[in-house]
């Protein structure tokens, strides 16, 4: 049978295809308007990246559609395929822009490349249960954000939250009524943290959570924010309501931790100890001491 249906026209987009979580994926179309990349409030493209400067950079359609991109004296420099521009520069279809620690895609799509990879980002990026970010996802973040940290001399907490005794869940209730109490209990993580901070469902019943320039304290208020509304609610299910506590541990970056892996480490550490001394509970993880 013959197809009917018209070629879709491309349209040129910017894609962020590396960055923080806040900015990966993000896209806009080019239009006949320019285009303010930074992370003032004006900015057409706004970013989260703070090595982008407020005002960084402008890309402006020019005769013939072709676009230019051009530096508005940002700090760190605009680099289109690594090199950096000092004047206007005309954009080439899949140009690689870097602006700070963010990379931008300057390339033509039609409306079914479009939908695919809004679809295809969606698979990779998400759980498909929580609606929060897949492990693979968060740990690349995870690794963006600790260099971060690192170099910028910044705090960092890293939070492991384990469902009590979600098999027993699963056994009385069923698995279908178990993937309901995931869902409620990532809606719960979702609106008690804050923009900045980073969820994802980090394993069969665990979470984590990336806290960027938090401290201990502050860690913990927020985990235990979280512990008392999921102990708190009821959670519909099938006809049924179920009752679910969490346990948690915490380390933080460069307080307890000077490594990625010994972030990861200590928080496992501490929630091991928070199961095993009663269960719906906090521990932050502590150094111990060498007199």
């Amino acid at each position: 049978m013959e197809n009917n249906r018209p070629l879709a026209s491309p349209y040129p987009y910017l894609t962020v295809i590396w960055g923080t979580n806040f900015d990966f994926g993000k896209e806009i179309q080019l239009g006949d308007e320019p285009v303010l990349i930074g992370r003032s409030k004006e900015a057409t493209f706004k970013l989260a990246d703070r090595m982008v400067s407020r005002r960084h950079c402008v890309i402006r359609p020019v005769k013939e559609g072709f676009y230019e991109i051009e530096d508005v004296g940002s700090s760190n420099g605009t680099y289109v395929n690594e090199i950096r521009i000092n004047s206007k520069k005309i954009l080439m279809s899949g140009d690689k822009i870097r602006v700070g620690e963010t990379i931008i895609k300057f390339h033509y799509k039609d409306e079914y490349d479009t939908q695919f990879f809004k679809r295809l980002y969606k698979m990779a990026v998400y759980d498909g249960t929580t609606g929060l970010l897949s492990k693979a996802f968060f740990m690349d973040e995870l690794k963006l954000q600790f260099e971060i940290a690192r170099r910028q001399e910044r705090l960092l907490s890293f939070i492991m939250m384990d469902l009590d005794d979600f098999k027993h869940i699963n056994d009385r209730f069923g698995h279908p009524a178990g993937d309901v109490v995931l869902k409620e209990v990532a809606k719960i993580i979702n609106s008690q943290k804050r923009t900045q901070d980073i969820a994802a469902r980090y394993g069969g019943e665990e979470f984590a959570l990336l806290l960027p320039g938090t401290d201990v304290e502050g860690a913990v208020n927020l985990t235990e924010r979280i512990r008392e509304e999921i102990e708190r609610v009821e959670i519909k299910a099938f006809h049924q309501l179920i009752k679910v506590t969490v346990s948690a541990g915490i380390s933080c970056f460069p307080l307890t931790a000077s490594s990625m892996d010994e972030l990861i480490e200590q928080a496992d550490n501490a929630l091991y100890e928070a199961k095993k001394s009663g269960k719906n509970r906090t521990i932050a993880y502590m150094p111990i001491s060498r007199k």
